[in-house]
Formats: structure tokens, C-alpha cells, sequence
């Protein structure tokens, strides 16, 4: 078992919730297992904050979710400080989103500012902008990391080109005239506004020969097959209602990507404490689109075309169209069974609607397909071949090669880092809106939660036999199992995540 190193991380994974003021004094507890750091540094930005989050009513599509924590005005223990004013009445000049007008006077709170104002043993708490205990429940702290002119605080990370982007749990970044920036519009409390379908209706039809599996940010549930003859793509809505659509000839389909949110519900009011200026995230287009690997046929020899499809769900006759055409390529994991360890893996959509995945043309080589641009193009290498993918921020995506090799790749730059090594191979990952963290389903049956800027992890649970695993939009983590490779086949089964920081 290995525990967390969170580092500089302030905010602790735990089963703790906010008070009525948002705020609990006690110690913040840690799940079970022991604790490593990841080796080395990052050649970007690393997020060095964990997550707490503020009194403000979210909506998203006309519904109202909760994300609740404090954000009243500065109170005794804060650093926060009255700016002078010439103005007789009112606060004068006091538009910084680290800025509140309190009684009659302009007071700046502790966010962005250097050198750090709380007193010793307190850190700076950018949700609240008030100094806090480390161990206070909701409390989102630590440094920052140059990012060009700017400076990334608790909240964002560095996009690799001179912009601080948001990372969950929060949605949205602010930052004053001097260019300190860090995370608003976050979430203490998992906003969770839909129901998967039950358990015995994954178990029914929907789970036959079933490989991958993914969610919807609606609790949609979409899986593939790996059988023997044709297979299919199935969609389980959360009220029972099923749909397959059989794949290309024999092919055999490995996983199912559906483009979801990388951050909790995006906003529409923008709380207090970010000062008003701050544009709540847009839309992203395209959320919903689901797309399908074809690994394999027979021996994974031949001239058959393999590859990466999208489904069109409104054309009869062509359903499910290669957008990535893929080579034959083989490999020794992460399922050591060669009909499920071929073709093409690791597929993920980035949130420009670029699809990612790996092997397509080479073991190792990295392949897009841009639906705006219709172009496809290899984009990396990698020292092995990819086993898994998947985007934790606007810039970044987390790969994992055979043997267990975690690499964060930046799609602007082109570029990638080693994060840390997990020892045995990745057969899954699967990134939490909420939380940040992301799930890794392992050939050793663990489970890890891994936090993708410092590559510190946490075993979370054991699989019972091969398969993968999913974070659903409401606040379960799916195993599913590889049916085909099973002498006796399991059934679905969910954990619950953390429902709170």
C-alpha cells in the first residue's frame, strides 16, 4: 500500500464536509494506504493546491447545484488588509478580485499576494481568501508556479504557453494587475445532478461481452464488446432505454470514450469573493460525442483496417465511421492476451474535440483526429507502446505506457514529462471532474488514485479479475469487467467517491 505525498498539496482527500459556515476546524482525516511522491519535477506548471469551495448556488442547462463553502468578508485570522481611500464614503478604487469593500473600506484579502501574509502555521486559503489551518476542511492552498507573465496559484496550472487554466475543482481562473492568478468558481461538495442506471440493468443486456465502459455527463452509460463475431456499441440510458449499434464487420472494439466536462458544472454566477470581472467557462461543443476503438481480428494480423470510429448516431448505413486509421500493431499488456492487447489504445478526447490515442501507426507514436480541421496526424512519441489516456486539463492529457510508465503530454507544446512509474501495467484511466484525481485500473488488480501534477497515488481499491474502470458524473467509480478473458465472468460493480473535500 502506498499513502499520499501531497508536497506543498494543502486540501486533503477526505471524508470531511463543510459546517454551516463552511468551514470545520477539525483535522482532516486521509482514506486508508501509505504514501509516495512522485520522482522528479515538472517541466511546466505543477498544481500544487487540493480543494475547498465557496457559498454559491451553480446552474447548469436552467438546474440549480450545490457548491457550498464561505465566502463571507475577511475575519479575525484572515490577512487581509484596508487599502487608503481619499473617497469620503464608499471604497474608492477596489476592482482586484482579491479586493471586497467592507464597511466603507477597500480590504485586500490574501489571494495572489507575495510574499504569502499568514502568519506562521496558517496558509492562504483562495476560496475564502482567509488564512487557515492546513488541516482546515475546504481549504484550498499552496505556491505558485510561474507560468510566462503569470503566476498559477491553488486552482490552476500553467498551459504551457503564458495562460493559467483552470484544473478541478474549480472552473474558472482569477487574477490581478500583476498577474497572480488562481482558481474560482470551485466546489467543496460533489454537485451531483444525475442517477446511473441501476446495477441490474448494467448487469442485464447492456453488459454482454462487455470491455469498456464510459459515462455521460447526463449518467448516460455507453459500453463496447469484445466477442466473438460482430460486436457493438451499446447506450443505456438511465431510464432503461437501450441502443447497440454493431461495429464494422468481425473487428473487435477495446474502448469507449464519451467527451465529458473536466471541471465540476460550469457556473453561471460568479461568486462573491472573485470580485465580479471574472467570465464564467463557456460550453465546450461537442459534449456527448462518443467514440470506439477497433483493435483487432483473428490472430491481430492482416490487412483488415483497424482504428478509432465516432459515432453518427443519425446515419443508418454507416453508424460508426473510422476517423483514425490505424496500422497493425501488437503488444505485450496490459491484459497479457493478444486479442485485447492490439491495435490501437488509450483513446480520450481533449476538450478542443481532438481525439488522442495511441499505437495507431506505430507503437509508441501518438495520433489525433481534429473533427473541425478532418485531419489526422501523429503528434508524439513515446518511449513504449500506449495502454491508456486521458485529459485532465484544457492543456494536458495523462498517458500511460506499457509497463506502467505515467507521462503528462501538453497539447499546445507537443511535449511530455514523465510524472511517475505505477510498476505493472495500465489497462484504464479515468479522470474525476470533481475531485481532479484519476482513476487507474492496473494488471495487478489495484486500483490507484493518482494526482496528475505530482504523481503522487493512492491504492483505492482491488479489482476482483481484469478489467477497467469509469468515474460516472454521480459520484460512483465503475469496475467492469473483460468478459471475453474471463473463465467466469464478473459482474459490474461501483465504489463511491468521496462526496467532499
Amino acid at each position: 500500500m502506498r499513502r499520499w505525498g501531497w508536497g506543498v498539496l494543502v486540501g486533503v482527500l477526505g471524508g470531511f464536509g463543510c459546517g454551516d459556515d463552511g468551514r470545520d476546524t477539525g483535522a482532516a482525516t486521509q482514506g486508508p494506504g501509505a504514501t509516495m511522491t512522485a520522482p522528479g519535477t515538472t517541466d511546466e506548471t505543477t498544481t500544487t493546491g487540493a480543494t475547498a469551495q465557496p457559498t454559491t448556488s451553480t446552474t447548469e442547462g436552467g438546474s440549480e447545484a450545490s457548491a457550498t463553502a464561505s465566502t463571507t468578508g475577511p475575519t479575525a485570522g484572515t490577512a487581509s488588509e484596508p487599502t487608503s481611500t481619499t473617497e469620503p464614503a464608499g471604497c474608492g478604487p477596489c476592482s482586484e478580485p482579491n479586493q471586497q469593500c467592507v464597511d466603507g473600506e477597500c480590504v485586500t484579502t490574501c489571494q495572489g499576494r507575495d510574499p504569502d501574509p499568514c502568519p506562521m502555521g496558517q496558509v492562504c486559503d483562495v476560496i475564502s481568501g482567509s488564512c487557515h489551518a492546513p488541516a482546515d476542511a475546504c481549504t484550498l492552498a499552496g505556491a505558485s508556479e510561474p507560468c510566462g507573465a503569470q503566476k498559477c496559484g491553488p486552482g490552476s496550472v500553467c498551459d504551457g504557453q503564458g495562460a493559467c487554466v483552470p484544473v478541478a475543482p474549480c472552473a474558472g481562473v482569477a487574477c490581478t494587475g500583476d498577474e497572480a492568478c488562481w482558481g474560482v468558481a470551485c466546489a467543496c461538495d460533489r454537485p451531483v445532478q444525475c442517477a446511473d442506471p441501476g446495477l441490474d440493468l448494467l448487469n442485464g443486456p447492456f453488459a454482454e461481452k462487455i470491455m469498456g465502459i464510459d459515462f455521460a455527463d447526463d449518467c448516460t452509460a455507453w459500453m463496447v464488446t469484445l466477442r466473438s463475431g460482430t460486436d457493438y456499441l451499446r447506450r443505456l440510458r438511465p431510464d432503461g432505454e437501450l441502443t447497440e449499434w454493431a461495429g464494422v464487420s468481425n473487428l473487435d472494439m477495446g474502448e469507449v470514450k464519451v467527451l465529458r466536462r473536466l471541471t465540476i458544472p460550469q457556473l453561471h454566477e460568479v461568486p462573491p469573493v472573485a470580485g465580479g470581472p471574472v467570465e464564467p467557462p463557456q460550453p465546450v461543443e461537442g459534449l456527448g460525442e462518443v467514440a470506439v476503438t477497433y483493435t483487432c481480428i483473428g490472430g491481430c494480423f492482416g490487412d483488415v483496417p483497424q482504428g478509432v470510429a465516432r459515432l453518427v448516431e443519425d446515419d443508418p448505413v454507416d453508424p460508426l465511421p473510422i476517423v483514425i486509421p490505424a496500422m497493425t500493431t501488437t503488444g505485450d499488456g496490459p491484459f497479457m492476451a493478444a486479442v485485447a492487447d492490439a491495435g490501437p489504445q488509450g483513446l480520450t478526447w481533449g476538450e478542443d474535440r481532438v481525439l488522442y490515442v495511441g499505437n495507431s501507426t506505430a507503437n509508441g507514436e501518438y495520433n489525433t483526429a481534429d473533427l473541425e480541421l478532418a485531419t489526422v496526424d501523429v503528434v508524439h512519441n513515446f518511449p513504449a507502446r500506449v495502454t491508456a489516456s486521458a485529459a485532465v486539463s484544457p492543456a494536458h492529457l495523462l498517458v500511460a505506457l506499457e509497463g506502467g510508465a505515467l507521462y503528462r503530454y501538453n497539447v499546445f507544446t507537443k511535449q511530455s514529462e514523465l510524472v511517475t512509474e505505477l510498476g505493472a501495467h495500465v489497462t484504464g484511466l479515468s479522470h474525476d471532474s470533481f475531485s481532479g484525481l484519476v482513476y487507474a485500473s492496473m494488471s495487478s488488480l489495484e486500483v490507484l488514485a493518482i494526482e496528475p501534477f505530482t504523481g503522487t497515488f493512492e491504492v483505492f481499491a482491488m479489482m476482483p479479475d481484469r478489467g477497467r474502470v469509469a468515474v460516472s458524473p454521480s459520484g460512483k467509480l465503475y469496475y467492469v469487467p473483460a468478459k471475453y478473458l474471463q473463465v467466469q465472468e464478473g459482474m459490474v460493480t461501483s465504489w463511491d467517491l468521496p462526496a467532499s473535500f
